[in-house]
């Protein structure tokens, strides 16, 4: 037979739980008022928002052995970061990786590139232990929520734990040794090296000395899943009262903006990142659109693979616009083509904001992003004289166009009558960039157009091969003879149609290559030198 519980028993139990939570959030206080006094007490712990440190150490590398590197690290509360690791395989390399706030960076033997999301996260996670090795914050601040851990036993010596819950960040296990109250190990879960799996990773510090004031371990190895990843030793480590602004400085030639709004629809909205030359700026706009295979993702502008789309434009002090257009497959190829010629009448009308000549723009893209630029190259318009709004009434005309290896002419793909997805066609794998709809006032949905010759119609309309008139811009084009996805014959036909038209047009035939190559940072030089000359005074 079950017994029920009776209100009063409800209450008593209620009653018993909360002191039980009481007595475990004291005990977690106790054992932290402990690790505050080995650590210096509170007074200097307060005190402590900055710190350096210089480290040499061995890791394993991917092909077998070990390999020793030296590390340089800066901290300041809250959220600056700086781990320089220099190592030799071939010849010395150093790897810089920043963080500052919500912004982050990292440099390569001194070339600046982006940092990726998630190494950006895990940067921030370490960021969010050094405020956690402080210690004081635990007690002064409600950010955290502390619960006991039950005892183990580090090195072959008891020690006693507190687990740190953070909204937004995951839980911290903080160890320290039951006798010396020192931190003897931090454990938490982060991403291994990929970025693609999860494991647990465990800091053991030991080999304590002081250092002004405060007990500093200077030896830490490193374990993930239980297998030793690397090992430090600690061979100068400081509290400075504050770090120069310009450990954290971000290395780029520019200053960005992120996510500025051109727009909006469908209740969304359109956004793009600009780039201003920190020096040597020439007042000349080069638009972007950031698109592959007609899809966009904000964080294809960080791709380090794609890095010297901005970084090549802005050393020439272009003022660069990575404009993020609606992606397939909500949105269609029309749709895309919208958002830019919207792109760059905003950019026009705010001429005077972002310092650029609303006479001099171009624009630069690869494969569907060409696509997109050759639109705004060859179908940009004046804009709408009735519209009450004043950027819709702005120009979309661009001076230059440059790309690599864009689609130019969907119902003739390669050869005559070939549709751009055919079932044989290379690009067949982005087929809902023209999955075009309309709505029926009949049914009240969206229904696939039917109509072969409507469709036709449409296909041609995003065709940059169809605009071709006197006044399209410069255009200069390179592709690859050996692309498989883009066929060259696409490049061909387009440029054959500018020259007729008279408009100044060439095209750079790159032997053997595909969609895409190693040396088309090297090929960025072309494109820019074609803004040089078109762009110009």
């Amino acid at each position: 037979m079950k017994r029920r519980m009776t209100p009063l028993g409800i209450v008593l139990g209620l009653i018993v739980l909360a002191a039980s939570s009481a007595t475990a959030a004291e005990d977690a206080r106790t054992i932290l008022d402990k690790a505050i006094k080995a650590h210096g007490g509170e007074a200097k712990l307060s005190k402590l928002k900055t710190m350096t440190a210089k480290a040499k150490g061995k890791g394993p590398i991917h092909f077998g052995g070990e390999v020793a590197f030296t590390l340089e690290t800066s901290w300041q509360w809250p959220d600056r970061l700086k781990n320089a690791v220099t190592l030799t395989i071939v010849r010395p390399t150093t790897f810089i990786e920043t963080i500052c706030g919500d912004e982050g960076w990292c440099s390569y033997d001194g070339k600046a590139g982006p940092l990726d999301g998630a190494k950006q996260d895990e940067l921030r996670a370490q960021a969010h232990v050094h405020r956690l090795q402080l210690l004081t914050p635990l007690l002064q601040d409600n950010l955290y929520e502390l619960s006991v851990l039950d005892e183990i036993r580090i090195n072959d010596r008891p020690a006693v734990g507190v687990c740190v819950a953070c909204a937004g960040e995951r839980d911290v296990k903080l160890y320290f040794d039951a006798e010396t109250n020192l931190l003897a190990k931090i454990e938490r879960r982060t991403l291994n090296e990929t970025g693609l799996k999860e494991v647990v990773q465990e800091d053991l510090f030991s080999n304590y000395r002081e250092i002004d004031g405060v007990p500093t371990a200077t030896k830490l190895l490193r374990r993930r899943d239980g297998k030793k990843t690397l090992e430090l030793t600690f061979t100068d480590v400081r509290y400075p009262d504050q770090l120069d602004a310009a450990e954290f400085a971000d290395p780029h030639p520019y200053v960005r903006r992120r996510d500025v709004i051109y727009g909006r629809k469908a209740g969304a909205t359109l956004t793009m990142d600009v780039f201003t030359p920190k020096k040597g700026a020439k007042g000349i706009a080069v638009v972007y659109p950031v698109s592959g295979g007609w899809i966009t993702k904000q964080t294809m502008i960080d791709m380090p693979l794609l890095s010297f789309f901005i970084d090549e434009p802005v050393k020439r002090g272009y003022t660069l616009f990575a404009v993020c257009p609606g992606s397939q497959p909500t949105f269609t190829i029309p749709d895309a083509v919208a958002d830019v010629n919207l792109a760059v009448r905003y950019i026009r009308y705010h001429a005077r904001e972002f310092a650029i000549d609303p006479r001099r723009i171009g624009v630069l893209g690869a494969s569907s992003g060409g696509q997109l630029a050759l639109m705004l190259g060859v179908a940009g318009n004046e804009g709408d004289p009735r519209s009450n709004d004043a950027v819709e009434r702005t120009s979309s005309r661009v001076q230059a166009v440059s790309c690599f290896f864009p689609s130019t002419d969907f119902l003739n793909f390669g050869a005559k009558g070939k549709f751009v997805f055919a079932e044989d066609s290379g690009a067949a794998d982005f087929r809902a960039a023209l999955d075009l709809r309309e709505f029926d006032k009949r049914t009240k949905r969206l229904e696939r157009i039917s109509d072969q010759e409507k469709f036709e119609e449409l296909c041609r309309r995003v065709s940059p091969v169809t605009h071709v008139s006197p006044a399209a811009a410069p255009t200069l084009l390179i592709h690859g003879d050996a692309d498989k996805i883009v066929p060259l014959q696409q490049s061909e036909v387009m440029i054959a149609k500018l020259k007729e038209a008279g408009v100044p047009a060439e095209l750079v035939v790159k032997k053997g290559m595909g969609h895409g190559w190693n040396s088309m940072d090297r090929d960025m030089s072309k494109l820019l030198d074609w803004f040089d000359k078109y762009l110009k005074n």
